[in-house]
C-alpha cells in the first residue's frame, strides 16, 4: 500500500476516533503529522486526496475541515483500488461472508471483455464483501485463462485479487475501463446484501488490464450506495 494511502487511512481513523463531524476543524499539519507519525509531505498528499474525494476541505488562513458526515466508504474513481483497499483505507475492517470459485464457459460478453473465444473455460470468483461485518459489495470476477490455474489453488477467502496479480503473479496492473450502472436489487441481491428488495444498487463493471493492455479480469460488482460514495475528478 502506498505511503499516502496509509496516511489517508490514519487520518480517517483519527476523524472517527475523535468523533469529528462535518464542519469540525482538523489539527494543523504540524500537529497532525506529529500525532499520526506521518511526514509532512505524505500528509499533504493524503489530505489532497481526501479533498478530491470530498471528505475534507481547506479554508485559506483558517485550516482544514471535515466536509461531510462520515457514514460512507468514500473513494475516488480516478485510481483503481481493489474493494479490500477501498474498505480498509476508509477505516473499516474488510471481510468476506461467502467465497466461491468455479470454472465456467465464457459467454459472449465475458469472451469479448477478456478477448478470448466464446466457450473457453474461465474461473468465476464470487464473494460477498464485508465492512465491519456488514455486507456492502457482491462481486463476481471472471479471471483470464492465464490467471485461472494459479488462482484455483487459493483458499484465503479474503485475498485481494489485485495483490494476488501484482505480488504472486508478478504482473503489473495497467488501465481499467469502468462502467457505472444504477439498478434496483432483485430478491437474490437483496438477500446477499441485506437490503430491502427494490433498493437502489450501484453496479460497477470493470475490465482490468496489465500494463500492455492485455485483459486480466472482467469484474461485475454491486455496491450498496448507502455505504459508498464515489467521486470523479473532471475537467475541460
Amino acid at each position: 500500500m502506498l505511503a499516502y494511502v496509509r496516511a489517508k487511512k490514519k487520518i480517517l481513523q483519527y476523524i472517527r476516533s475523535e468523533g469529528l463531524r462535518a464542519g469540525d476543524r482538523l489539527p494543523t499539519e504540524i500537529e497532525l503529522s506529529e500525532q499520526l507519525d506521518i511526514s509532512r509531505l505524505t500528509l499533504r498528499e493524503a489530505l489532497n486526496a481526501l479533498k478530491s474525494e470530498g471528505i475534507v476541505h481547506a479554508v485559506q488562513g483558517k485550516g482544514t475541515f471535515v466536509a461531510c458526515e462520515f457514514d460512507h466508504i468514500a473513494d475516488s474513481l480516478n485510481k483503481n483500488y481493489s474493494v479490500s483497499e477501498m474498505i480498509e483505507v476508509a477505516g473499516y475492517r474488510p471481510g468476506v461472508s461467502s467465497f466461491e470459485k468455479k470454472l465456467v464457459k465464457a459467454d459472449s460478453c465475458v469472451a469479448e471483455k477478456l478477448r478470448i473465444p466464446e466457450g473457453v473455460d474461465v474461473l468465476l470468483c464470487t464473494r460477498i464483501r464485508l465492512a465491519d461485518d456488514v455486507p456492502v459489495v457482491y462481486s463476481r470476477d471472471y479471471l483470464s485463462p492465464q490467471l485461472t490455474s494459479r488462482f484455483l489453488g487459493i483458499t484465503d477467502e479474503s485475498v485481494s485479487l489485485y495483490a494476488f496479480i501484482e505480488e504472486t503473479c508478478n504482473i503489473p496492473l495497467g488501465m481499467s475501463m469502468t462502467e457505472l450502472i444504477p439498478m434496483a436489487a432483485d430478491a437474490e441481491i437483496a438477500q446477499k446484501l441485506n437490503v430491502p428488495e427494490g433498493s437502489p444498487i450501484l453496479k460497477m463493471r470493470a475490465s482490468v488490464n496489465d500494463v500492455f493492455g492485455n485483459p486480466l479480469v472482467y469484474a461485475s460488482e454491486l455496491f450498496r450506495p448507502d455505504m459508498f460514495k464515489f467521486t470523479v475528478s473532471r475537467g475541460r
